[in-house]
Formats: structure tokens, sequence, C-alpha cells
């Protein structure tokens, strides 16, 4: 989520879109996007909220974030299963039940 680095290859495989920018493209794009992130993490909490993003961003698995939080053993998908569902909740709060930005 970080600025972009690299060829953007976006208007290579779609033709371009000849100056008219989306909600999440051109400048700015990737700032909105970790906006987006961080309410949703704060809405969680910190518990909540560590154990998303160690699971679903940073793509840590279970047992090693269990390990790290200090958690014993198969607590932390009870956990994450609770976060989860409260981060559906949090999207349809602000999007309503057909949120674009979770399936």
């Amino acid at each position: 989520m970080g600025p972009r680095i690299t060829q953007n290859w976006d208007k290579f495989l779609t033709g371009g879109a000849r100056g008219v920018f989306s909600d999440d493209t051109g400048p700015g794009g990737s700032e909105r996007a970790r906006d987006r992130v961080m309410t949703a993490l704060a809405d969680l909490g910190p518990g909540l909220g560590d154990v998303v993003l160690r699971c679903c961003c940073f793509l840590e698995g279970m047992e090693t974030v269990e390990r790290r939080m200090g958690w014993s053993a198969r607590s932390g998908k009870i956990v994450l299963r609770i976060a989860l569902t409260r981060l559906r909740a949090h999207y349809d709060e602000e999007n309503g039940n057909w949120s674009p930005l979770i399936g």
C-alpha cells in the first residue's frame, strides 16, 4: 500500500483511461486506501485490529500470530473469526450490505 515505485501497468493492460481517474487511481489513491484501512482497524480496536492486520495484511500464519501475541494454541482462530465479523459489520455500516470493499 506504499507509494508506487515501479511501473504502473494499469493503463497498459486496460488501454488507459484517457485522463479520467476513478476513486482509487491517480494522485492520492494509495493514501485514501491507507486511510480506509486505518479507519477499519481503529474501529476494531487494538486486539482485534492487530490480529486482522497480521493475518490479512502481513499474511502471517495463525500459529505465528498466536505466539507473537502471547495467546494459547487455537485461540487465534476464535479471535480472528470475531474480528472478521466485526470488520464486515464495519464495512456494512460504511457502505451498506453491498459493500464494494469486501466480498
